[in-house]
């Protein structure tokens, strides 16, 4: 993305994504068996919450989380496929790419929407890298998820010794894909618990003293649903129409209490531009009511909400460019309204 206003100077900021898998079986291993790599780079000084956001505007500069201009692997992790209904993931795992199939949600700000309220929707449970497992078991017509996974983020831990050594994540979801109302749709169910602390954001008290409780564990829960409108000609699955999550928490010690996110999106909005894909969401996102209280009245601190709207125009197989417009609210009571807009190519090797 590219920003410059006024008389500051201009600032810029992109980033690099190598993603090799290795087939076990073609290495002469063993059947059904994928090792997965993901390593980013990102680069540019190109603030990631323009606008005084609390939410990034634009996640791609967000992720991977610490510094930048540095090499990180983010995935390295075995997928292996058992039998037509049971696949396991095992190992170091980039959270986002398990949206890289989701039609609206999803892509990282590489691709679809800019803002990580749906780019990689906040649960304050789940970190940016995991290490864990994931199952996934098909049956009809649910398919359910599970994963195990240590809760802290694990983006410069490649060999630590103390995995799950404050706890643990679990994750429980059912998925349902199907015809509704005539139209191709999905629903999804989520809980995760996590045993790991937290700061009491009930009991938080600003400088000098900087001083909190502990909170024992905390929970999230999400139901998302999406529905074509429209598909693709020939191409079940594959169109544009709508899509919503909605999501809940305890509150304390998770700083997302509630959230919603919809809007219209996919793929083909023209005839004529089949592969093109494109979005137009709002969002809200209600942070914790505790953290509020023990914030104000020092600090004026509310929730943030935001439109957003991207159109991603394929001028090759190799070369996207995408336009994105953002309006924002802030969360902080003092930061104006934010309008925010985007240009982003994407280059594929």
């Amino acid at each position: 993305m590219l920003s410059g206003f006024g008389g500051n100077d201009f600032d810029y900021g992109g980033r690099f994504d190598v993603l090799l898998n290795f087939d076990t079986q073609k290495l002469g291993l063993w059947a059904g068996g994928m090792l997965r790599t993901h390593t980013e780079y990102r680069y540019g000084d190109l603030n990631s919450n323009l606008g005084g956001t609390l939410l990034a505007t634009n996640s791609a500069l967000l992720l991977p989380t610490g510094k930048h201009e540095r090499v990180v692997v983010t995935s390295i992790h075995l997928a292996q496929r058992i039998g037509n209904r049971i696949n396991v993931l095992l190992g170091r795992i980039n959270a986002l790419d398990l949206l890289a199939a989701d039609q609206f949600f999803g892509g990282g700000g590489r691709s679809r929407f800019l803002n990580v309220a749906f780019s990689a929707p906040p649960s304050g449970i789940t970190p940016a890298v995991i290490v864990g497992a994931v199952v996934t078991l098909r049956t009809a017509p649910i398919a359910w998820t599970f994963m195990v996974f240590d809760p802290d983020d694990r983006t410069d831990d490649y060999w630590s010794d103390d995995f799950f050594g404050n706890g643990v994540d679990v994750s429980v979801s059912a998925s349902y894909a199907g015809e509704m109302l005539g139209h191709t749709s999905s629903l999804t169910v989520t809980g995760t618990y996590t045993s790991k602390d937290g700061a009491n954001l009930g009991e938080l008290l600003l400088p000098p003293d900087l001083q909190t409780g502990r909170k024992d564990h905390s929970w999230y829960i999400s139901v998302q649903f999406g529905s074509y409108l429209h598909e693709s000609p020939g191409r079940q699955g594959t169109g544009w129409g709508v899509f919503l999550k909605t999501a809940a928490s305890d509150g304390n010690p998770n700083p997302f209490e509630a959230s919603i996110m919809g809007g219209v999106g996919g793929k083909g909005l023209f005839a004529s531009r089949p592969n093109d894909t494109f979005g137009i969401g709002y969002f809200y996102v209600d942070f914790s009511n505790d953290l509020q209280s023990s914030l104000n009245p020092l600090l004026t601190f509310h929730d943030e909400q935001g439109v957003e709207a991207f159109y991603n125009y394929v001028v090759t197989d190799w070369l996207q460019v995408a336009v994105d417009l953002q309006y924002v609210d802030p969360a902080l009571g003092d930061t104006d309204n934010a309008f925010v807009a985007g240009l982003r190519a994407t280059i594929r090797f």
